[in-house]
């Protein structure tokens, strides 16, 4: 199984296709924003606690971006959302400012590789070595009233993607990085959890049927099995995901305050 790191495969995804304007954001180090431009791409940052020599604006991800619409080709939000208090509006506002057919390269921690399930049945939590969220450990930093979380808002893959579809993006690339070396000793029970997705689905559309609501259509149920039993998802320690700005969603405008 193949060793990738999130940052190897960020900058591979960067190298597909034309160069064009690229946001950053959160911009952390530096290091993606250096990368992508010795690739050739026009690179803005954005960070709440900027980074020496950030070329690019200090804001908060959670508020309205200082972008006008369809400003950009493609955005990258490495490790970031699960920071993020407001992680629908992030991403409404990231489709905002992307052109139509930009992409979104968006890393996070996988919860749900295998072995991170087993730690969630016992504790709740994705890593027992981490211990518990909490109010103090959880808080990373604060100036004024600007508060950097730690991992307190982490999301599975489904609730993202389902954050995606709403504000009009669509994932077109899932990567596997990161590999767990306890997720792989637990491939195994791959079957078992074919079957457990198999009855989700069949269930889940019996049950909308019967209650008289709306079924998610086969290519739904067809794209939540691929998500649902995918190596970067039962196996990956990251999800490293590529989405498009389609033509369904798309939020409204915003008021823009810089180009």
């Amino acid at each position: 199984m193949p060793k990738r790191r999130s940052h190897e495969l960020v900058v591979h995804f960067l190298r597909r296709g034309a160069r064009g304007r690229l946001l950053d954001i959160p911009a952390g180090d530096g290091k993606i924003s250096a990368a992508a431009r010795e690739l050739g791409w026009r690179v803005r940052e954005l960070d709440l606690f900027p980074h020496p020599g950030l070329r690019g604006v200090l804001a908060d991800a959670c508020a309205p971006l200082p972008f006008r619409d369809a400003s950009f080709d493609a955005l990258v939000c490495m490790e970031g959302i699960e920071h993020f208090e407001d992680q629908t509006g992030f991403l409404r506002e990231c489709a905002r400012v992307l052109k139509r057919g930009g992409r979104l390269v968006l890393t996070t921690p996988n919860i749900l590789h295998l072995s991170s399930r087993i730690s969630g049945f016992w504790t709740g939590q994705r890593l027992m070595k981490q211990g518990f969220v909490n109010e103090v450990s959880t808080t990373w930093m604060k100036k004024g009233d600007r508060i950097y979380h730690g991992h307190a808002y982490l999301i599975d893959a489904f609730r993202l993607r389902y954050i995606l579809r709403v504000v009009g993006l669509k994932i077109v690339d899932l990567a596997l990085s990161n590999p767990s070396a306890g997720s792989m000793f637990l491939a195994p029970l791959y079957p078992a959890v074919w079957a457990a997705t198999r009855y989700a689905l069949v269930a889940g559309r019996k049950h909308e049927e019967r209650h008289s609501k709306r079924a998610p259509s086969r290519e739904i149920e067809r794209d939540l099995q691929r998500l649902a039993l995918s190596p970067a998802l039962l196996f990956g320690k990251k999800l490293v995901i590529v989405a498009e700005r389609d033509s369904a969603g798309i939020p409204a405008a915003q008021p823009a305050t810089s180009a």
